[in-house]
């Protein structure tokens, strides 16, 4: 008799779980009703960390993730690489120094592609580094470098930017694309002088650092005060000339904006080349060179390590940093294919993403940050991805690497004065018309939930969606 109740029971609990979450998903399909959406692609996926998908709202569709993607990169790169690994740019020279402190060979910049190189967010400075190679050098005795400044680029093979990003973002700071070698986040500042009238024409101040050869015209146009910052910079990554077009808020003070470095790699150089003559050290010419040196041949003076990938991946995913993740894919490539290139990272990542059992034509990727336009994946895919990564790496550990909304990163003011505030850690991801949630949350039950939502071509703005996603979000921590 008491096996023929619990049957009963279990039987009930079974179509109360169904109902609620009939109620829940019409619910939410409602909130999907709301002109926010007009003309929309939605994709909602929420999935059980024991991997039972428990929403699905237009979760088969492959949609657009934006910067949600920069999870599926970062995440491959802990566990192939492991959070204790840290890059290693190493500074020497070949030949010999004769007795007069001439070096008869090239001083030797070995690039690494650590992307946080001079990085001042994990308080470095690329002055201060450049000072430690000249006081190197001195420290060496040369006086005089007969060859060249020489960086190495052999630990990355092809181009640096990805080939479907939009041209109008590789000269901005978001777009520099990732190098064998790169400083400063490859960025500088670019400041408009201040005071000038709306309507007319704002003219460049100064330019930090000052790379040497590069000009930039500028056509932007002043406007009120709070018109916000819509000035972009347009140019090749490898060529010194660009021309910034937009406007900019009428300001009393300097007003920055920042741009992407032309050729890192060769713009160190000429920077390097220039505080050693400043120091009395003469140089003689500057070289990129794109086969490894000798161990013979090379003689170390100091090395520059990074920070552990531990720490890299959360800035990553905290602040959305671009450079960051095409460099961590690039290193995959290395490391997996012992090929640094853009095609090879994404091959390795492809691959594994099919070896835990998603579909092959579920995804398509084109980069590491998510900043191209082409990438898309459906939302069932990427909760089944979190699912399998929660299983392996833990989820209190997974959860050190996704921005708690209401707390931290881009989400740092998503669900304000909501009861689910604190209970989800997201990675968001936007561009034009479209917006993107991914990562994990805790329902009021207590249960840990994978969840992504993704929006694509919606009409009246991400603020709107945004406020939609909210509601959402709240509707599945009380249902859950």
């Amino acid at each position: 008799m008491n096996r023929l109740l619990l049957i009963y029971f279990l039987a009930f609990q079974c179509v109360l779980g169904i109902s609620q979450n009939n109620v829940l998903k019409s619910k939410i399909e409602a909130t999907l009703k709301n002109e926010a959406f007009d003309y929309a692609s939605v994709g909602i996926s929420v999935r059980t960390l024991d991997g039972d998908e428990v929403v699905n709202i237009g979760g088969d569709k492959k949609l657009i993730p934006a910067s949600s993607q920069k999870l599926i990169t970062t995440f491959n790169a802990i566990d192939i690489l492991g959070a204790d690994y840290k890059f290693k740019t190493r500074i020497g020279y070949s030949g010999k120094i004769d007795r007069s402190g001439t070096l008869e060979g090239d001083l030797v910049v070995i690039g690494s592609g650590d992307p946080t190189f001079g990085a001042k967010r994990f308080g470095q400075d690329w002055r201060e580094i450049v000072n430690k190679i000249v006081n190197a050098a001195k420290k060496k005795g040369i006086k005089c470098i007969d060859g060249n400044i020489d960086i190495r680029t052999n630990v990355f093979k092809g181009q640096p930017i990805p080939g479907s990003w939009p041209y109008g973002d590789v000269a901005n700071y978001y777009g520099s694309g990732s190098w064998a070698f790169n400083f400063n986040e490859n960025e500088y500042d670019l400041f408009f002088k201040p005071k000038v009238k709306e309507g007319q024409i704002a003219q460049i101040e100064s330019i930090d650092p000052e790379i040497p050869y590069l000009k930039i015209e500028s056509e932007v146009v002043t406007k009120g005060k709070n018109t916000g910052d819509n000035a972009y910079i347009y140019g090749d990554q490898y060529h010194y000339r660009k021309i910034v077009r937009g406007s900019i808020p009428y300001s009393s003070k300097s007003f920055k904006i920042k741009g992407s470095i032309p050729n890192p790699p060769l713009s160190f150089a000429s920077l390097l080349s220039f505080e050693l003559e400043e120091n009395g050290i003469l140089t003689n010419g500057l070289s990129i060179t794109e086969h490894p040196i000798k161990k013979s041949d090379f003689e170390e003076l100091l090395t520059i390590k990074s920070e552990s990938l531990s720490q890299i991946v959360s800035e990553a995913n905290f602040e959305s940093i671009n450079l960051y993740c095409e460099a961590l894919l690039r290193l995959i490539g290395k490391k997996e294919k012992n090929e640094g290139s853009i095609d090879a990272g994404l091959e390795v990542i492809s691959e594994r993403l099919a070896s835990i059992g998603i579909d092959k034509y579920s995804f398509r990727l084109e980069d590491g940050s998510g900043l191209s336009p082409r990438n898309n994946i459906a939302p069932s895919s990427f909760t089944t991805f979190l699912n399998i990564i929660a299983q392996q790496l833990g989820r209190d550990k997974m959860l050190k690497y996704i921005p708690q909304t209401g707390v931290s990163g881009t989400v740092s003011t998503l669900l304000q004065k909501k009861k689910s505030q604190k209970k989800f850690y997201l990675k968001s991801g936007s561009m034009g018309s479209v917006l993107s949630y991914t990562g994990l949350f805790q329902g009021k039950s207590g249960k840990w939930y994978a969840i992504c939502f993704i929006s694509n071509n919606h009409s009246h703005g991400n603020s709107a969606v945004k406020r939609k996603a909210e509601d959402i979000f709240e509707l599945l921590y009380l249902g859950m």
